[in-house]
């Protein structure tokens, strides 16, 4: 419809619009994949495009929904990598970088390169697409900065002597003047936890380890979040259209040890697997059993039980074998095995208030306004008369996306593409015939 539209019509606009749409994709995959054991290109976050299109066939503009997001174990998100082999001489004074191999959030899973991925290549062409969705240069800067910032708060070290104190003054000063922040702040808000009671504010000391983790996890969340609103700002179009839809979400996983993260993703496919047991087994036979065909009914396993049981409980619960840190569930792709261990830290709210209030008091404007009009923590800024006002949590977060994923899928007619599952060799496999 498109195509035959532009023949029809000046292409001036809607081409430029459908050329935004195409360029939104090296932006969402740079700052939203990592190379896994599957994947080179795995998304770590789920989305979902809408193409709106009127009545002339026009694509008016479209919008894309982060749906979750969560932490890559191979490699990180390939844009750390491409700012570091991409950046030119300038860039690399002012951020201070240094080689990949030397940041602690790059380092760790020991993978830093891969010969299928040109890191050189991906930045040109994010700076190239954020070109096309109208960034302007200093936009461009403001996220190269900060993401210069998360590397270099990766590598801010504690020794405990009387409380956490920080042995890496390099790499304090680099993150304090990336971000805007004074550096005798930004290392009393990691080493110590502050909050009021009754009035009076309360210092005690905590887990510096998992402050610093916590402050680069938010940053890079606003600052992916304040990428997709400025890609959506840009292909949205006008309100009277009929949309198409496409939903790109990760797959079932299952490995050797399974944690928080897997649980969650799992329970997202289970979902997804119930939305299409229901399209084409339910509702096509009902559709065959109206029309009075005649057809052989196709046996089915109904999924709602497992539902039940993530969602409330129910005999689709695994007691473990013999350790006592794992779970099991038994899933319409199989039985895995979960590990617990880990998983009410990563289901609590771990980015404190006071935390958030220094990112508030940056001296950069762009960090301010991703933090000061961050309206999920308006009025969680205190704890007063023991009254606590905590963010949802983590798992609950997720399930209300989801759900409002789910309820937005329901208005639609459904079509269905199943991806091949990969291997850990990333490799075609040939399948003999047998006679």
């Amino acid at each position: 419809m498109s195509q035959h539209s532009l023949e029809m019509s000046s292409k001036v606009k809607t081409a430029s619009v459908e050329q935004a749409i195409l360029e939104s994709s090296p932006i969402m995959e740079a700052f939203g994949n990592a190379k896994t054991v599957y994947n080179n290109n795995s998304s770590r976050f789920g989305k979902f495009i809408q193409l709106n299109i009127c009545q002339k066939g026009h694509i008016q503009g479209g919008r894309i929904n982060r749906v979750v997001r969560q932490n890559p174990k191979e490699r990180n998100y390939h844009i750390f990598y491409a700012l570091l082999e991409g950046a030119g001489k300038e860039e690399r004074e002012a951020f201070y970088l240094l080689q990949t191999e030397k940041y602690h959030y790059l380092n760790q899973s020991g993978c830093i390169t891969d010969e299928t991925i040109s890191d050189e290549e991906t930045f040109q062409e994010v700076k190239t697409a954020m070109k096309v969705m109208k960034f302007t240069s200093e936009n461009v800067r403001e996220v190269l900065r900060l993401l210069a910032g998360i590397l270099h708060l990766g590598n801010i070290e504690f020794i405990t002597a009387g409380g956490a104190q920080i042995c890496k003054k390099t790499a304090l000063g680099r993150t304090a003047e990336l971000l805007g922040l004074d550096p005798e702040q930004l290392t009393e808000a990691l080493t110590h936890r502050s909050m009021i009671l009754r009035g009076e504010e309360i210092s005690t000391p905590l887990s510096a380890l998992d402050s610093r983790d916590s402050v680069a996890m938010a940053l890079y969340s606003q600052c992916f979040a304040w990428v997709i609103k400025k890609i959506n700002s840009r292909i949205k179009g006008k309100d009277d259209f009929k949309s198409i839809g496409v939903l790109d979400i990760f797959g079932f996983e299952n490995f050797e040890v399974n944690r928080f993260e897997q649980f969650s993703i799992n329970y997202a496919n289970e979902k997804l697997q119930e939305y299409f047991n229901k399209h084409i087994f339910s509702l096509e036979q009902l559709e065959y059993s109206r029309e009075g065909l005649v057809w052989e009914a196709i046996d089915w396993t109904d999924n709602g039980e497992c539902l039940d049981l993530i969602e409330k409980n129910n005999p689709f619960y695994v007691k473990p074998r013999v350790a006592v840190h794992n779970f099991g569930v038994k899933h319409y792709a199989g039985e895995v095995l979960y590990d617990v261990r880990g998983t009410l830290e990563k289901n609590r709210d771990t980015f404190r208030d006071d935390l958030h209030n220094l990112l508030r008091e940056s001296r950069l404007d762009f960090i301010y306004d991703l933090f000061e009009h961050d309206q999920s923590r308006n009025n969680q800024d205190t704890l007063k008369s023991g009254t606590k006002h905590r963010k949802p949590a983590v798992s609950l977060q997720f399930k209300d996306s989801l759900h409002s994923l789910m309820a937005t899928l329901s208005t639609s007619n459904p079509f269905f593409v199943r991806c091949i599952k990969p291997n850990v060799h990333k490799k075609h496999v040939h399948l003999k015939s047998v006679a």
